[in-house]
Formats: C-alpha cells, sequence, structure tokens
C-alpha cells in the first residue's frame, strides 16, 4: 500500500494561499527578496493563520471577506493576533528563542528599522556568504531593510504591519474581485443616476464592514475619476458596468482630461517671513520657554528660513515610538555667512505612524539632542 505524504501544517497552507494572492496582485509575482512582497505576504499569512486557529476551520476554509475585514488597520490586526496566537502556544515575546516561524514572522512584521543603515552590496555580499561557510564572517553592520530592495515609503523606520496592511487589503480586495468587480483603473461606464453616460476609471473600491458578523460585503460601490467631471464620484456598484476606449487613465487628481489643472498659472501664495515662520514654530511646541527673547528678536528679523530633515528612527515596543529630527536654521544677514545664522532644532516623536497629534519638542543646539530624545521616547 503506498505511503500517504503528510498534510501540509496549517501555517505552510497559510504562507502557500499568501503568496499566491500576494503574487497575483504583483505584475512580476512574488519577489522573495523584495520587501514590499515580503510584508504584504506575511501580513496575510498572519491573518488567515489566526482565522483559522479562532474559527477552528481549514485555512482554505476561511473566505476573503473575513481576512479584509480584520486588515481595516494594522491595529484590528495586532488585537487578532495577540489574542488568539498565545492561545495556541505560539510565544510573541521579543526573547522568546527563535524557531517557530509563525512567532519569526510576526516578529519581522513588528519590528522597526533603521533607515540610515548600509545599502546591500553586490560586491561584499558574496564574500560575506563564502565566510559564513568557511566559519569567519566580519563585523558588519545589518544592510538596509535586512538586504531586500523596497519600493513603498523607503523612508519610513516603521514596522511593516504599519505600513502595509493597507497594501495588504489591497492583495485581498484582488483576490475577492477577480470573479467579479471592478479593479482600480478598470475603465467603467455609469449606466444610471446622476452621472448616466458618464465614463472614467475606478479609483478606489469601497466594501461595507459588516462589525456583527466580522466580514464585508460588496463591493458596494467605487470611487470613480470620471472623464468630465471634477475629483471622483462616489457611485455604487449597480450602476457601472465595464467599458473600453482609449483615453489616458492617469491623470492629476482634481483635473479635467481635455484641459490644464486648475490654478496653473495662478501666482504664488507669498512665502512666509521668518517671524511666522517661528510662530508657526513655537505654537507646536511643548517647551517653547527654552528659546529666550533675545533668539526670538533675531530670528524674526532674520532674511530666510530653511529648514532640513537630520534624522529619523523608531524604537520597538514596549517604547514604540518614531522620532525625527528637523533643523530649522534662519538666515541673519542678506548673504549668507557661517556665523550669521540661528540654529532651533526639532524632535518630533509619533507613538504610531498615522499619530494625528504627534509631540514637538525644542532644543538650541545638536549636543542637547540625544538628552532630550531619550527624556522623549522612554519618558526618562
Amino acid at each position: 500500500m503506498p505511503s500517504r505524504s503528510p498534510a501540509p501544517d496549517p501555517w505552510s497552507e497559510a504562507v502557500r494561499r499568501a503568496t499566491d494572492a500576494t503574487a497575483a496582485d504583483q505584475p512580476g509575482g512574488m519577489d522573495e527578496q523584495c520587501w514590499d512582497d515580503v510584508a504584504m505576504r506575511g501580513i496575510v499569512a498572519t491573518v488567515l493563520y489566526a482565522l483559522h486557529l479562532r474559527e477552528r476551520r481549514p485555512v482554505d476554509a476561511i473566505g476573503w471577506p473575513a481576512v479584509l475585514w480584520q486588515l481595516r488597520d494594522d491595529e484590528r490586526v495586532t488585537e487578532l493576533v495577540t489574542t488568539v496566537l498565545p492561545r495556541a502556544g505560539h510565544d510573541l515575546s521579543r526573547t522568546a528563542a527563535p524557531g517557530d516561524p509563525v512567532t519569526e514572522c510576526w516578529r519581522w512584521l513588528t519590528r522597526t528599522w533603521d533607515p540610515h543603515a548600509p545599502v546591500k552590496s553586490a560586491v561584499l555580499q558574496p564574500a560575506l556568504s563564502h565566510g559564513a561557510h568557511s566559519g569567519w564572517v566580519p563585523d558588519a553592520p545589518e544592510p538596509r531593510w535586512g538586504g531586500m530592495s523596497r519600493g513603498i515609503a523607503r523612508g519610513l523606520p516603521d514596522p511593516a504591519l504599519e505600513v502595509c496592511t493597507q497594501w495588504a487589503a489591497g492583495v485581498v480586495q484582488r483576490q475577492m474581485i477577480t470573479e467579479q468587480g471592478h479593479r482600480a483603473l478598470d475603465r467603467v461606464k455609469v449606466t444610471s443616476g446622476a452621472f448616466t453616460g458618464h465614463r472614467g476609471y475606478v479609483r478606489d473600491v469601497g466594501w461595507f464592514f459588516d462589525d456583527a458578523t466580522e466580514t464585508v460585503h460588496g463591493p458596494a460601490g467605487y470611487a470613480v475619476d470620471l472623464d468630465d467631471v471634477e475629483g471622483t464620484r462616489d457611485i455604487d456598484a449597480d450602476q457601472v458596468e465595464a467599458c473600453a476606449d482609449l483615453r489616458w487613465p492617469d491623470r492629476p487628481e482634481g483635473t479635467l482630461k481635455d484641459g490644464p489643472p486648475p490654478g496653473l498659472n495662478d501666482p504664488l501664495p507669498p512665502a512666509k517671513t521668518c517671524a511666522e515662520d517661528l510662530r508657526e514654530l513655537l505654537d507646536r511646541a511643548s517647551n517653547p520657554e527654552v528659546v529666550p527673547e533675545e533668539l526670538r528678536r533675531a530670528v524674526a528679523a532674520a532674511h530666510h528660513h530653511h529648514h532640513l530633515e537630520l534624522d529619523w528612527q523608531a524604537s520597538p515596543t514596549p517604547q514604540r515610538c518614531t522620532w525625527g529630527v528637523l533643523h530649522h536654521w534662519y538666515q541673519l544677514t542678506e548673504h549668507y555667512a557661517d556665523d550669521q545664522r540661528a540654529d532651533l532644532y526639532e524632535v518630533v516623536v509619533a507613538r504610531h505612524l498615522r499619530d494625528a497629534e504627534p509631540a514637538h519638542h525644542l532644543a538650541l543646539s545638536k549636543d542637547e539632542l540625544p538628552g532630550l530624545i531619550a527624556r522623549c521616547t522612554t519618558g526618562a
């Protein structure tokens, strides 16, 4: 009697299904060396696996509508994963020993990154690989993004879970509308309603999120970029049908395809004065008192203001935050001179990638920044 091959484990099934979905969403298929693809695949796989555990159903029996409901935002994904996975024996703490692929995937999705790390070298990498086999590896820093290519928000240090959950939702949406519905940039014609006869391009898909059953229904409607109407319009799904013509799909948002963008030739608004710029800086700062009156008067009377982003980093949980350093310098004379400028440094601290109210703190010199950052990010 021929032996039967062992059934694949649920995590492998979740990864397979998420891989197939991600591959279908990308023009070149799934790229294992692309940070974007790995992030989207990991998020979808983790949600599939968590729902399998919670619902006690095979991975293939988990419907995409239930997955999309969980992908509404990263906080919802976190709640699902951190509630379900530990009950199944997965230790999600960052101090747990490696070896569990589910835990390691979650750690990768929730880790922060160093956007200033060195880029992976095509020349050095073969030598490092050879060194690993010979038992000697040079003390080199980890390459940027773990050695992967990255296209999504490549300057952000925030975890992939915060950056890519909406992208992962797009992967799942494509699976849901493969058989029915219209994808972004599909050409459609409005068949009824106020815009009957108009044609345009789908820009986004709308769903009905049923919180009672934790699933979605639809597509309920589309945001359609109509050819001859400014902006996009929300059209019910049963009021559009597919069509085909040769109109160009990409145009500046809020403009007509047959005319220049509105306001193209309008004069630019007047630039802010140094006094106005300083006032805005002080208004949003938590510690405006650190700027002495003498410096305020000098800045208000300056000729030009300039702004540079010096750093952008993130700290992991439990003190999860992202912090950036902005350098504001004011040219005190009409012609620049090193000794005729005033400097202010701003530390911006956000507790989440989409923090609507980040904290702003001021410093007068670079030397003050390490201590200020430590206090702002750890509460010390």
